[in-house]
């Protein structure tokens, strides 16, 4: 019976589009990364990794970097944890842009706001649109936008080598950052799975 289960923990694992959602980056290269550019900023995406959860769902990874210029990029990482039947449950963004951290903890998908109590004598009050996703992507990149403006402004504290010395640390583009996430997040939202 593991067994099974396993296998078929294994085909649902399967069922992210990875050869798809690269041909919409330009196309996996030969380092396992797609190379592109948004706005005149240019970007790497890592080839997802995809993780298979005990619910029968998966969560999605992949590491965008802005190559913030000729010898740096800013890597961090974008999870997102998918439900059985393709739902998408939460988001995550996480990384250490020079040397400070960077995370935006587990954004989970919120219920449904209630219905508003009917008032006697009255119509009753229509129900609120509820759009789960948009909600979950503005609480995100909320967080991302005041951690990354931190780590723009702090001191590097990693370890540099002798380029880093020479040219100094790497640029954080918090605006920069956020475009590439938000444009990887919505191509892994978009993408048909199979068993969705």
């Amino acid at each position: 019976m593991k067994s099974l289960l396993f296998l078929l923990l294994i085909a649902r694992a399967a069922a992210f589009d990875s050869a798809g959602f690269g041909q919409s980056l330009n196309g996996w290269t030969r380092d396992g990364s797609a190379h592109y550019a948004l706005d005149g900023n240019e970007y790497r995406t890592l080839r997802p990794v995809v993780t298979p959860s005990e619910d029968g769902g998966e969560t999605v990874a992949v590491t965008v970097l802005h190559r913030s210029n000729s010898w740096a990029e800013v890597p961090l990482q974008l999870e997102v944890a998918f439900s059985p039947n393709g739902t998408a449950q939460s988001f995550r963004i996480h990384g250490t842009p020079r040397g400070q951290k960077v995370d935006t903890g587990l954004v989970s998908r919120p219920s449904p706001p209630s219905a508003p109590a009917p008032v006697e004598g009255q119509p009753v009050p229509p129900v609120p649109a509820f759009h789960p996703l948009a909600e979950m992507k503005k609480l995100l990149f909320e967080s991302l936008s005041s951690q990354t403006a931190a780590a723009a402004e702090a001191k590097d504290t990693r370890k540099r080598d002798l380029l880093a010395r020479i040219y100094g640390p790497e640029p954080v583009d918090p605006a920069a950052l956020e475009r590439g996430l938000r444009y990887n997040l919505d191509l892994i939202l978009r993408l048909p799975v199979s068993s969705k």
